[in-house]
């Protein structure tokens, strides 16, 4: 990409007639100097760019002397004095001055000021290795880049984090401190870094270990009576996947399926459920009663009856 700096040019009347412009450029890339000047019949007698007032970049007669450094970095345009420079570097940042003698005419003159600026590099950023686990997790997130940083910023699922809450910054946005961390912080964090010329992006996936949630037991069918079959089923959100076992009357039984056969009076009762996950070290259970759906239950009946009876006094008074 060629970036373009335009040059006031004037006759140099005594003192001469100077117009300073400055020029951006980023390194590894081109710039060019452009003149205003209009190309003449006659070829110019002399012409000469230099570099900070002492070093010689090119300086054209009948022959071209091209100054030390600037070998096969330089276009000249003989018939304006237009410069491309190329494969810029930082050392290239300074003040760029044109000389020109005319055939015939008195010369002509401009400076330029060019600011070489280095893309950014890619960035990097490493994740956690140690297992991430939410509500007792701290993470601190570095994004490193070489070069001319303007702007950090980071991102989550699209869109930008902003500091509160759970999320803080530190060292101009380099460090994204997350305390402590939440199951809906796992997912890929992004570090955007940028200036005038250039844009790179450095990523994290990022896992966090939670749960067991309170386990959820469902019975199917709803309605079991005796010497139906039944099955317990038994889940909870958890990452990993939580295990689970059974409790029912001294005895423990493990996975998240209980399967009876054929339900006998021996068969009814509590059962707990409990989940477990090895990575954050944590356990929840619950709780289910196991019924025969043929026999009422008592206590409900009880208040059914006394309710009928409670209506029948109202309405008799």
């Amino acid at each position: 990409m060629l970036n373009y700096v335009h040059i006031s040019v004037g006759l140099c009347y005594g003192a001469g007639v100077l117009t300073v412009d400055s020029l951006r450029g980023a390194a590894g890339e081109s710039v060019t100097f452009k003149t205003s000047v209009k190309p003449t019949a006659e070829p110019f007698l002399a012409l000469t760019w230099s570099f900070n007032g002492t070093t010689n970049v090119i300086t054209s007669t009948s022959v071209d002397v091209v100054g030390q450094g600037y070998e096969s970095r330089i276009v000249l345009e003989k018939s304006t004095g237009s410069l491309v420079l190329m494969n810029l570097t930082e050392k290239d940042s300074g003040e760029y001055e044109l000389l020109i003698i005319p055939y015939g005419a008195e010369q002509i003159q401009g400076t330029v000021k060019l600011e070489v600026l280095t893309k950014v590099s890619r960035p990097t950023m490493a994740c956690p290795t140690e297992n991430v686990i939410e509500g007792k997790t701290s993470v601190n997130l570095t994004c490193d880049a070489d070069g001319l940083v303007s702007n950090r910023v980071w991102m989550k699922d699209g869109r930008p984090l902003v500091s509160g809450e759970r999320f803080s910054f530190y060292d101009s946005n380099r460090v994204l401190s997350i305390s402590p961390v939440d199951r809906r912080d796992t997912g890929e964090i992004l570090c955007n870094v940028s200036n005038d010329f250039s844009f790179d992006t450095a990523n994290c996936r990022l896992k966090v270990y939670y749960g067991p949630d309170k386990p959820t037991i469902i019975q199917r069918p709803i309605g079991a009576e005796l010497e139906e079959s039944v099955t317990l089923s038994c889940s909870a959100d958890s990452l990993p996947k939580a295990t689970f076992f059974w409790t029912f009357k001294h005895m423990k039984m493990y996975g998240p399926l209980h399967y009876i056969h054929e339900m006998e009076e021996m068969h009814l009762g509590s059962y707990t459920c409990t989940a477990q996950n090895a990575v954050t070290g944590l356990e929840t259970s619950a709780l289910h009663t196991l019924r025969d759906s043929s026999t009422p239950i008592i206590g409900s009946m009880s208040m059914m009856v006394c309710t009928v009876l409670t209506l029948m006094e109202l309405i008799l008074v």
